[in-house]
């Protein structure tokens, strides 16, 4: 059905980093203000070491969040994808995985991230292809 569209077709470019010391309510400042659900956690030299999601600050939601970092809370493994892939593949991973995010890496270079693609954009696309 949406067999021609490739993950760069829908992917949403850039992405919005957080730094390793950052405290969660920082994080949370960063998400609300830009009205996204995850972020990049990286060092000083923008190498990057992690992902931070709505859920992973929900899941600590009862904790005092003004001293958690971080790095203290995010998750190490970054999931991506080439932007050439298949639209398929990204929904087989986000499936596999149960996440809902793709961060998506230059073709050139697999350490950099361009962009992100989620569930919501696919679901999106299927509405608007729907219609």
């Amino acid at each position: 059905m949406y067999s021609a569209t490739v993950v760069r077709d829908l992917m949403i470019r850039g992405i919005y980093e957080v730094k390793l010391n950052d405290t969660i309510e920082d994080v949370v400042k960063v998400m609300g203000k830009n009205g996204i659900s995850s972020v990049v956690v990286s060092d000083d030299n923008n190498i990057y070491w992690g992902i931070i999601t709505e859920m992973d600050i929900l899941k600590r939601y009862s904790e005092n969040l003004e001293k958690l970092k971080a790095e203290d809370i995010m998750a190490t493994k970054i999931i991506h994808i080439s932007p050439i892939a298949p639209l398929e593949k990204a929904a087989q991973i986000m499936a596999e995985k149960k996440i809902h995010h793709l961060y998506v890496v230059s073709e050139l270079r697999e350490d950099k991230i361009i962009g992100t693609i989620s569930a919501g954009d696919i679901i999106k696309m299927m509405h608007e292809s729907l219609e």
